[in-house]
């Protein structure tokens, strides 16, 4: 485990050296990392089926909580500085909780809304708004959680042999990653925007108006402009050593390499 964390270190450093980030903290984990983020506030947490650590970047200060009502947790989603969204699609089930990672009102039964078997949900920047993505009907939704209530909903979004693989929102617009490496991106009332062809894409991000890139090998970030008809275009991020997942928050990067979180500042 040593010799491992002393690698990725060193990787890490050759790519802090080559794009200008800085490493500011290695967060290692005692227990298979589930999912993680990195809020607005320069805060990670980090969820171990379900039980989450929660811990300012740089900082001392940690909150630790654990959900056995809720089951594993498949994502985790900060709203804003008091509101965090946590979802465990084996339960179908959301729950609400504060910065200190204590829950708020009662667990959600999202079947209550009709949905059958919800694999995704993101975050809206709009108040008590998430995306819903439910694949028994291969449905995308924009749901007020706090009215139990969909407000916009678009059916038969996936294809034969061609699935979501993740989705996110970025300033009012959702963007949806397939298994071919198509994107659809869609405005803040489900109506089609746009597609980009992103190859082996295979997690994605945003970051100055780029949308970022986890290429097939695990070993590049990979920039397109949000922007479609922009011409310019930053270099790679290559890393040496493969990358589990990412996270670009702001001006910070997390990069996932197993059991092991490194973050960096981006100058």
């Amino acid at each position: 485990m040593k010799f491992l964390l002393l690698f990725v270190i060193w990787s890490m450093c050759s790519l802090v050296y080559a794009q200008q980030l800085t490493l500011v903290e290695t967060f290692v984990s005692p227990t298979p990392i589930d999912t993680w983020s990195i809020d607005g506030q320069n805060n990670l947490s980090v969820v171990s089926e379900n039980n989450i650590q929660k811990k300012a970047i740089n900082g001392e200060r940690r909150f630790n909580q654990t959900f056995k009502a809720l089951g594993n947790i498949q994502s985790i989603s900060p709203i804003n500085a008091m509101k965090i969204l946590l979802f465990s699609d084996v339960q179908q089930s959301l729950a609400i909780v504060d910065n200190t990672l204590t829950q708020q009102g009662d667990i959600i039964d999202i079947s209550e809304l009709g949905f059958s078997n919800v694999v995704f949900i993101c975050a809206s920047n709009r108040p008590n708004l998430i995306w819903v993505f439910d694949q028994f009907r291969s449905s995308l939704n924009l749901v007020d959680f706090q009215k139990s209530q969909i407000l916009q909903s678009i059916q038969n979004v996936e294809t034969k042999g061609n699935s979501i693989l993740e989705m996110k929102e970025y300033q009012d617009h959702l963007y949806v990653l397939f298994s071919d490496g198509m994107m659809n991106r869609y405005d803040f009332l489900l109506n089609f925007s746009g597609t980009y062809a992103l190859e082996t894409c295979q997690q994605f991000g945003f970051w100055n108006q780029q949308i970022v890139c986890l290429d097939a090998n695990a070993t590049a970030l990979r920039f397109v402009p949000v922007n479609m008809r922009a011409s310019q275009r930053i270099p790679d991020w290559q890393v040496e050593g493969p990358i589990t997942s990412f996270i670009l928050q702001g001006e910070l990067l997390g990069i996932q390499n197993g059991s092991i979180i490194s973050l960096f500042t981006i100058k």
